[in-house]
């Protein structure tokens, strides 16, 4: 009879012992799935600051081309276009004034996007 009690109660030692195993396993199941969350969404921004540095270095290329274009033409010099290229208007100091802000906020978006994709959140 002693033996039985005592083997019920190693079965419900057992099951007990079973259930906080597992509820230990969903509460760290839980919490992976958290951290895996917060991975993506940090994975999320750091997408989209390189995107935008992409975009805002290809925008400050194609403006100031196009610039240099206007400003000094292509081919050869035509009528409107002063003959000597000493004489001919540059795009100025606002060309210069926008290259250098767009090269800070790339600067400043690759370095945000470089520390996402670092970092081990």
């Amino acid at each position: 009879m002693q033996a039985h009690a005592e083997a019920e109660a190693e079965v419900k030692l057992a099951a007990a012992l079973a259930a906080a195993t597992s509820m230990g396993e969903r509460q760290g199941d839980e919490a992976e799935s958290r951290a895996a969350v917060r991975e993506r969404r940090s994975y999320l921004k750091a997408n989209i600051a390189t995107v935008l540095a992409i975009a805002i270095a290809a925008t400050a290329v194609w403006i100031t081309a196009m610039s240099w274009v206007q400003a000094h033409g292509i081919g050869p010099t035509h009528f409107g276009q002063s003959a000597d290229p000493l004489k001919r208007e540059g795009p100025g100091a606002l060309l210069f004034f926008a290259d250098v802000v767009a090269l800070a906020l790339v600067a400043l978006l690759a370095r945000f996007a470089a520390r996402d994709f670092r970092s081990d959140r």
